[in-house]
């Protein structure tokens, strides 16, 4: 399906538009494709035999727990969409009363444009706002009764307008800039077109950037795009947009769905690292992710989550997570039926021989043929992290060293001219760990 707010093309039973976030209702297909199966016939229950239930004890306690399990993820998943759905509710419905107000205050003044403007936003951020819609209702038919204004008294009051908007322009009054200059165009279109237009994405972008550093990001995008409709071309508003559409995104997938969290925020965060606090929630989620796919007994992923979130900020609870996964990751055995391909080197941890210094941390190894034979001149590279050391190259006897190493943490070992696989490998003070890699037959 389709969102109605953007447009985009998402599933038809996702809940939160990816692109603007605005919230989805399922098809009615979507729906009876979830719908609960109808529970068996009495019947067939009976005539079950009576000598399944002596058998299948241990099956029916471990199915049920798996049950529990898969139920207790799916609910901590719809609590997760849920609470992003109620935050940006509860942001609308306050900003949505936030422009009744002001429509309020601009019927007082008896400016009824830009109180029928007010009340249509409050309206549009909050279709239960009921006294929006009558005042909106109110002030329309009052301005269908109104007399048309003689083309005189149309141009004189629209260069007042425009000369109100440029003062408050120079204040830095981005509302009272747009209010102006929508006045100006409702009274008189042509009124210096391009000035006003210049003006009204000045304050468009401006007053988008403003109500980005409030974290009113549903209205910001708003905002730029009316600048858009005016200056289709402008980039620096296209770029704030994207920001700005990204960030919403990402923050609609938050305990929810972890790796749309991540490809929104890590896209934002290549743009700009430092836009709100995208850097601590890309941490933050790479760290969920790490947790949940730890708990799920994936320890090599789990790893890697908790590299990418070191990556972007170091701490130690973090590191202490990420050693803990990758011992369990180096020790865990290889899945069932999927052996490395013929021909891959693959490395193995010989011993761990104490060298009698306590500043002393080492790993070294070995390169052989599938005949045994050293391999000379062979690249081998050592990385924790987000660091790495300089490659080490295989002498005559095909053996490698990585001496004067600095913290006692899990290193991997990876062979750079060989297809091989990495190898995680524990270091620590006043150990020289060897390892040796051989080409799997």
């Amino acid at each position: 399906m389709y969102c109605n707010e953007c447009g985009a093309k998402v599933e038809d039973t996702s809940l939160v538009c990816p692109n603007c976030s605005q919230q989805l209702s399922p098809r009615p297909e979507a729906r009876a494709a979830v719908a609960p199966a109808a529970d068996p016939p009495e019947s067939a229950t009976k005539q079950a035999p009576e000598r399944r239930s002596r058998g299948c004890g241990w099956a029916v306690i471990a199915g049920m727990l798996v049950g529990c399990a898969l139920l207790l993820i799916i609910g901590l998943a719809a609590l997760g969409v849920y609470q992003g759905i109620q935050e940006r509710t509860r942001l609308n419905t306050a900003a949505s009363m936030e422009h009744y107000q002001k429509g309020l205050q601009q019927v007082s003044a008896g400016n009824y444009e830009l109180a029928r403007a007010e009340f249509a936003l409050a309206v549009q951020l909050d279709s239960k706002n009921r006294e929006a819609a009558v005042k909106l209702s109110e002030v329309s038919v009052l301005l269908e009764n109104q007399p048309t204004p003689t083309s005189v008294l149309r141009h004189q009051t629209a260069m007042s307008l425009y000369n109100e908007a440029r003062d408050l322009y120079n204040k830095g009054d981005w509302e009272g800039v747009i209010s102006k200059l929508e006045q100006v165009q409702a009274l008189e279109p042509e009124y210096e077109l391009e000035q006003v237009t210049s003006l009204l994405v000045e304050a468009y972008y401006k007053g988008g950037l403003k109500l980005v550093d409030e974290t009113r990001m549903e209205e910001a995008i708003r905002y730029f795009d009316r600048a858009l409709q005016l200056r289709p071309g402008a980039q620096d508003v296209l770029q704030q947009k994207r920001m700005a559409s990204l960030y919403v995104a990402g923050l609609g997938y938050w305990g929810a769905n972890w790796q749309g969290v991540i490809d929104n925020l890590r896209a934002l965060y290549e743009l700009k690292p430092d836009y709100k606090d995208t850097r601590q929630r890309l941490h933050d989620a790479y760290l969920a992710f790490g947790d949940v796919v730890y708990h799920t007994g994936n320890w090599c992923s789990a790893r890697d989550r908790y590299d990418s979130a070191l990556a972007v900020i170091v701490s130690d609870e973090v590191k202490t997570k990420r050693e803990d996964a990758a011992q369990r990751c180096a020790t865990a055995p290889p899945p069932a039926g999927t052996p490395p391909p013929k021909g891959t080197y693959v490395g193995k941890l010989l011993k761990v021989e104490d060298v009698g210094r306590k500043e002393a941390m080492m790993i070294r190894g070995y390169v052989l043929d599938g005949q045994g034979k050293p391999l000379p001149n062979i690249k081998v590279g050592l990385s924790a992290f987000d660091w790495s050391a300089p490659p080490a190259t295989t002498n005559n006897e095909g053996v490698f060293a990585f001496d004067g190493l600095g913290n006692p943490v899990t290193y991997t070992v990876k062979l750079i001219d060989l297809p091989a696989l990495p190898m995680p490998v524990r270091a620590d003070w006043s150990k020289l760990a060897w390892v040796e890699f051989r080409p799997q037959p």
